[in-house]
């Protein structure tokens, strides 16, 4: 798999989808991978290409319709309103209108095109998908453990689950703002992901990235501030626990320099964990994954399957490397 979209920092590509997703024998690996492609994607994909050309030419039928629009009403623009802001107002507003309800069937194709790609390379692995969903698991717990800032407003979309080796797990992408109107920001874009482990905690144990001084501000309530003694690993991140026992349990020299590891490959991409209960949450920041690119261009393109193929591997193999041992 040489194309890939949206890669992360210091994540070698691999050289084709199932590699580390996938053991050995499995049916998403080399050949079996074509298959799947040729068999069940590509078919799919030639049927929403043809509504993809027709959607587009709607599309652009639309642009038209709205450039005439503006120009009929700059023309008759009636004498009694001064032109002006009002009249900027009116035109842009009526052409972005216009040219929105022509990009509906554009979207329509794109979301179906996306569903079919994701499900037929997500059935193999058995693992469940839907392409949104009301709120993301756990999110109460990773907002009252503060791997998440509080937000004003929230979307989430992409919903996987399934199980990996011995943990069960949901993920979806999620994009969170603060604020209203111009003032509107986004605060967190990325992956949250909810493994269910087998061995049940007695208490909690959150990992956030490490902020100097400001540490001290991002302690969840409840919670204390567990000292390691690992150099490195305090460098990259911030510690705190209900028990400081358990958390040092947790924290072993090995799954430090794992937690270290992963740092280092998601670069910039602000890694947090908790341990609470029997549940491992993650939240990754980072673009819009699970995408299947512009819809301007053909979408009988092996690369374009190949590069959401490869976000489920990179999101799958953080899950396989973020269970302790």
């Amino acid at each position: 798999m040489n194309a890939a979209t949206d890669v992360l920092p210091g994540v070698t590509p691999a050289a084709g989808f199932g590699r580390r997703l996938l053991p050995p024998g499995d049916p998403l690996e080399g050949a079996a991978f074509d298959a799947v492609f040729e068999q069940k994607i590509k078919p799919g994909l030639v049927r929403c290409e043809a509504e993809r050309r027709g959607a587009v030419k709607t599309f652009v039928l639309a642009l038209c319709a709205a450039a005439m629009l503006a120009f009929l009403e700059l023309a008759l623009w009636p004498k009694t309103f001064p032109a002006g802001r009002l009249q900027a107002y009116v035109i842009v507003f009526s052409a972005a209108a216009v040219a929105a309800l022509g990009y509906v069937p554009v979207r329509k194709v794109a979301r179906e095109a996306k569903l079919g790609v994701i499900q037929s390379l997500c059935e193999p692995l058995g693992v469940r998908y839907a392409p949104s969903c009301a709120a993301a698991p756990a999110f109460d717990t990773f907002l009252g453990l503060k791997l998440l800032p509080r937000p004003d407003g929230k979307a989430f979309e992409d919903l996987f689950s399934g199980r990996r080796g011995v943990v069960d797990f949901d993920l979806c992408d999620a994009t969170l703002t603060q604020g209203s109107g111009k003032n509107r920001r986004t605060v967190f874009r990325g992956q949250l992901i909810r493994l269910t482990l087998p061995r049940r905690r007695l208490s909690t144990t959150v990992v956030l990235r490490n902020s100097g001084w400001l540490a001290r501000f991002e302690c969840p309530a409840g919670l204390r501030a567990v000292g390691l003694e690992d150099p490195v690993f305090n460098k990259a991140f911030a510690v705190f626990g209900s028990d400081q026992v358990e958390a040092r349990e947790i924290l072993t020299p090995t799954f430090m320099q794992k937690l270290v590891d992963l740092e280092s490959a998601y670069a910039g991409k602000h890694l947090r964990y908790a341990f609470t209960d029997a549940e491992l949450l993650i939240a990754v920041e980072g673009g819009d994954r699970f995408e299947i690119g512009g819809m301007f261009t053909t979408l009988v393109d092996r690369a374009r399957v190949e590069g959401v193929a490869q976000d489920l591997e990179q999101v799958f193999e953080l899950i396989d490397e973020a269970v302790p041992a």
